[in-house]
């Protein structure tokens, strides 16, 4: 006995041929009418309503790749990031710039394209490949996640050199280029935990940050300088990898008089708060601490941290917005998005033995 499998004829897509000929116009109008757009051809209000009543009648959708080609507006917006860094679930640090994202770009009638075709590739991601960018699918580009090394500046640099609108999600610098961003304002929020720890009488404050240089710890560490120079006080920075963060270290900086720490990333305070406790010190008895923003690492908070918490979701809506002014014909723009200071319980007063003059 034979089996016999019902199937639904394959319905095919109508062309834009043959939109022109229902319409009983050339594809040179169906295509003006489509992209919207004025050129040699003049369509009068008729002829663009009998060629819309066709479209609608066929069920003719564009092919939105054909429509770039001849230099018509997508309306997608592509996510970059070098590294592989979408989320798989809500704790993840990016997260919420994904949410801001999606949010503003439905309200402006964008879609999302996410680029990870390159993420296995040797040596991370790429924006070039065989000397062509992908990017290039969609009208323009959010770039999220730090630029890094020499290879990613430039290859981002030719990309806005090209003419490719991007708008990076946190402050980036491009020699020769003035690239369009939107960026939490670390500086002024880390001087203010500067001042909230003066205020409880920590004077000694050290800056504990990470060895990679990248622009928004440039911009914590100033915001330090400048906030311990208004106080009257000498900076002092250490720059280090948690695993040289040992209790040895930790015990000899209380014992030289540092009272207060503002430490960089959550990584670097979960190493430090676990050598403390070896060294038998503990905050906010011995010491106090802020971490200068929110969670990079799985890592679970054993306890509420004085922390700055970063307008993660606001900065995706703004980074849209940007690239929707840059897609309109606006000059790139800078934005710096306030921090939010959350007080935690590592903070307390300064204990008397700690301070020197």
């Amino acid at each position: 006995m034979q089996n016999t499998v019902n199937q639904r004829p394959v319905q095919k897509r109508p062309t834009q041929k043959e939109v022109a000929e229902r319409a009983g116009v050339s594809q040179g109008v169906v295509s003006q009418v489509l992209n919207d757009r004025q050129g040699a051809i003049r369509v009068n209000p008729e002829t663009r309503a009998r060629v819309l009543q066709a479209i609608q009648d066929m069920g003719y959708a564009p092919n939105i790749a054909a429509r770039s080609l001849v230099g018509g507006r997508t309306h997608i917006m592509g996510v970059f990031t070098f590294e592989p860094v979408f989320p798989t679930d809500t704790r993840n640090f990016f997260y919420p710039f994904l949410e801001g994202i999606e949010e503003q770009a439905a309200a402006l009638n964008f879609d999302l394209l996410l680029h990870t075709r390159s993420a296995g590739m040797t040596g991370g991601r790429r924006v070039y490949q065989n000397n062509s960018s992908r990017l290039s699918l969609t009208d323009g580009t959010l770039i999220l996640g730090e630029l890094g090394e020499a290879r990613r500046r430039e290859e981002v640099a030719r990309l806005i050199g090209e003419g490719h609108p991007v708008v990076f999600l946190g402050r980036r610098d491009l020699p020769g280029l003035t690239p369009a961003w939107v960026a939490a304002d670390y500086a002024s929020a880390t001087e203010r935990a500067v001042g909230e720890l003066m205020v409880l009488g920590h004077r000694q404050v050290l800056y504990l940050g990470g060895t990679r240089n990248h622009e928004s710890a440039a911009d914590r560490e100033a915001g330090y300088r400048q906030g311990m120079l208004s106080g009257g006080r000498r900076p002092e920075v250490r720059r280090l990898e948690p695993a040289e963060i040992l209790p040895g270290l930790v015990a000899g900086v209380i014992a030289g008089g540092t009272s207060g720490l503002l430490i960089e990333n959550d990584e670097l305070a979960g190493q430090w708060l676990e050598m403390s406790a070896r060294s038998g010190l503990l905050a906010p008895q011995d010491y106090s601490f802020a971490v200068l923003g929110d969670p990079i690492t799985s890592r679970p908070r054993t306890r509420p941290w004085a922390a700055l918490e970063i307008p993660r979701r606001e900065m995706g809506q703004e980074a849209v917005r940007a690239l929707n002014h840059l897609l309109a014909g606006g000059a790139p723009q800078t934005l710096r998005l306030p921090c939010r200071w959350v007080p935690g319980d590592t903070l307390g007063p300064a204990p008397a033995r700690s301070g020197r003059p």
